[in-house]
């Protein structure tokens, strides 16, 4: 907003500086530099073409704010005496407006069309950072642990439960394959009566991933039994996500 108010206060100051330097006396005028009339009506008129744009005015608008401005310039130097109206004028003047305005708002939707396609850009590409991270950070490692176990031989735990049944074999009670929940970022938060594969005898310790070797159990009471191997009795664990 405030830079609309900018170019507005200039539209002004110019509109301003035409106005006086079309209603001087012609001795009055500043040296032309060697312009002829007519180009110097296409520069000024092209110039507050550009600012009217700038202004945020439609190109359409733009050019007719700037032409009627022109009539009436051209219409008040009728009245003088020491001025007279010119078509022509009036024709640059209209040239120079279309020409400032029209480039302008092309100018201007080019410059918006680029900020939008690299706005939309930003956006998808935050998206599949987004997406890539929630992957690396909650699903696929979760996944690629579990298919590298599978593929080293360790079966998942829903293979355990359809031929061992869904009991913790540490505490003698259900396990839950629903006590798991999923926050609003994305990650998947496991409860403590989740089942998971167990090792009668762990891997370090010499076991494999054998029938006999293979228990299911919670999460909870397989933690337990990790942190103290000794461990006899366990507790039959509440659900963490009812």
């Amino acid at each position: 907003m405030r830079g609309v108010m900018v170019w507005r206060a200039l539209w002004a100051v110019a509109s301003l500086a035409v106005a006086w330097s079309s209603l001087l006396p012609p001795d009055d005028l500043p040296p032309s530099l060697g312009l002829s009339d007519k180009v110097l009506h296409l520069m000024g008129y092209g110039v507050l073409g550009v600012l009217a744009v700038l202004s945020g005015l439609r190109w359409p608008w733009a050019i007719t704010a700037v032409v009627g401005f022109g009539l009436v310039m051209e219409v008040a130097q009728g009245l003088l005496g020491y001025r007279s109206f010119e078509w022509a004028d009036l024709g640059a003047d209209a040239i120079g407006a279309v020409a400032g305005a029209v480039i302008t708002s092309r100018v201007l939707d080019e410059v918006r069309r680029s900020r939008t396609l690299r706005d939309q850009e930003a956006k998808r590409q935050r998206r599949r950072d987004r997406r890539e991270q929630e992957r690396e950070t909650v699903t696929t490692p979760r996944r690629n642990r579990a298919k590298a176990a599978s593929r080293k031989g360790a079966p998942t735990w829903q293979q355990v439960s359809q031929r061992q049944g869904p009991k913790c074999w540490l505490c003698g009670t259900r396990t839950y394959a629903d006590d798991r929940h999923r926050d609003p970022s994305g990650r998947e938060h496991l409860g403590k009566t989740y089942p998971c594969v167990d090792l009668v005898v762990s891997i370090d310790a010499g076991g494999t991933y054998e029938d006999a070797n293979v228990r299911l159990a919670h999460r909870h009471c397989a933690a337990a039994r990790h942190h103290n191997p000794s461990l006899n009795q366990f507790g039959r664990p509440p659900r963490t996500y009812p």
